[in-house]
């Protein structure tokens, strides 16, 4: 019977089996970098997809607030502007029309100038008695446009036109009649508001005096 090589010593299976490993960790290494690779891109991709949405959810959001404030009209400022009324005088407009002009000073209270002139964005409206509701039934005018520097007064005027027969004789009975056209036309009113829709300001105008509402009194009460 033919005698076998000799057998291989413990340690030269050992050295080669480690050899073996080696070896295949040198080949399974860049295979296992790629997979390592290939698995942090995908969570970079995934968080860069998670951000970008987040922005875009952010920029949708500022987007859509601002949509609906521009949408959203701002309240109505009324403290901007105070008034104080100076005077009220009768105007002959002809033999049978007058208008009643109201005459006001305006402190402007900000630290804005403020213009105000007759157009589209200017509405003047009646606030009646005794609850306070608006009206435009009653055609009011602005005299001329008006300028108020910051933390100062101007003075303007508003025109109420109506029909009257002027007397013939500027008489006392013809004063009478003026007094009492001028009380006709503020009974039932608290005054005028004055809404500046450029501005958002609104302007509260009181009408005349308790005088001036008075009834006139005749030569025999006298």
């Amino acid at each position: 019977m033919a005698k076998s090589g000799p057998e291989p010593s413990p340690a030269g299976t050992d050295e080669l089996s480690q050899g073996r490993r080696a070896a295949c960790f040198v080949q399974a290494a860049p295979n296992v970098l790629n997979f390592l690779l290939m698995m942090l891109g995908k969570k970079l991709g995934l968080i860069g997809l998670a951000v970008g949405g987040l922005a875009l959810l952010t920029v949708l959001a500022v987007f859509a607030r601002a949509r609906f404030s521009a949408g959203r009209p701002q309240a109505w400022n009324s403290g901007a502007i105070e008034t104080t009324l100076a005077g009220v005088r009768v105007r002959e407009l002809d033999n049978t029309h007058a208008a009643v002009v109201f005459s006001y000073d305006l402190d402007n209270r900000t630290d804005t100038d403020y213009r105000l002139s007759s157009g589209p964005n200017v509405v003047i409206m009646s606030r009646l008695q005794p609850n306070g509701s608006l009206t435009s039934v009653q055609q009011v005018s602005l005299d001329s446009a008006a300028f108020v520097p910051a933390r100062n007064r101007t003075r303007i005027s508003l025109e109420v036109a109506h029909p009257f027969d002027w007397p013939s004789q500027r008489d006392a009975a013809a004063e009478r009649q003026v007094r009492q056209f001028v009380a006709d036309e503020v009974s039932g009113v608290q005054g005028f508001v004055l809404f500046d829709q450029s501005t958002r300001y609104q302007i509260e105008l009181a009408t005349a005096s308790p005088e001036l509402q008075r009834p006139p009194v005749s030569a025999g009460q006298r």
